[in-house]
């Protein structure tokens, strides 16, 4: 019986590669994702600010990219503290006080943009494999 693995073989070292080709890609899935968060999380803030007190607040969410010497990709997105009204972000869970509310926008936000996540994760990996 003989056993053809030459297919198995090239996968294996496509995958091997594949490991290091990924970043750029990964990179792209994850910083378009972390755009269309904090795009969202603007909106929905801007949305639910009905008496004007947090005008501010959607401007200071922003989005920081990172990658660790490991290859971990990532992203933090949320208030900038260093920007107006930027130290507000307790809205998002906090009661409020009277006739405030949890908004929970940076959920909302997450939840909007996971399916687009996954297909642009997936993609990362067709790319590196070509």
């Amino acid at each position: 019986m003989t056993l053809d693995i030459s297919q198995l073989t090239s996968l294996t070292a496509d995958l091997g590669q594949a490991s290091t080709k990924v970043i750029p890609f990964a990179r792209k899935a994850v910083e378009v994702t972390a755009h269309g968060i904090k795009d969202d999380w603007q909106r929905y803030s801007r949305e639910h600010n009905i008496d004007g007190s947090l005008a501010l607040y959607s401007r200071s969410i922003d989005y920081d990219m990172k990658l660790d010497t490991d290859g971990v990709i990532g992203a933090e997105i949320g208030p900038n503290l260093g920007k107006s009204q930027g130290s507000f972000g307790i809205v998002e869970d906090a009661s409020g006080g009277v006739g405030g509310y949890a908004r929970h926008d940076d959920e909302a936000a997450v939840a909007a943009n996971v399916k687009d996540f996954i297909k642009g994760a997936e993609q990362a990996g067709v790319d590196a494999l070509k």
